[in-house]
């Protein structure tokens, strides 16, 4: 194993793509669930309000995340435990 294997988090993707937004919720409140537990995950979707409701429910929960617009796949959110980003001084929220 190289130091590299050994150091980078095994990252979950999902894909929120076709679900309804109130589907979409519940699934982003179990993944906010999973990422507090210690897994590293990315999350797609085209619902400009699941980042507004998941970036500031994930901090309330102690995960870090941080997202982007992806211009052929809507939005990509990422949530970390934040152990995996090492200190409490990074520029995530």
């Amino acid at each position: 194993m190289t130091d590299t294997e050994a150091t980078e988090p095994v990252v979950t993707e999902i894909a929120f793509g076709g679900r309804t937004l109130p589907q979409t919720i519940v699934d982003i409140e179990d993944a906010i669930v999973r990422a507090a537990a210690g897994e590293s995950l990315d999350l797609t979707t085209e619902h400009d309000v699941i980042v507004k409701y998941v970036v500031p429910t994930a901090a309330v929960r102690g995960v870090k995340s941080s997202f982007r617009r992806d211009a052929d796949r809507g939005w990509r959110v990422t949530l970390r435990p934040r152990a995996a980003f090492g200190t409490t001084s990074d520029q995530q929220v």
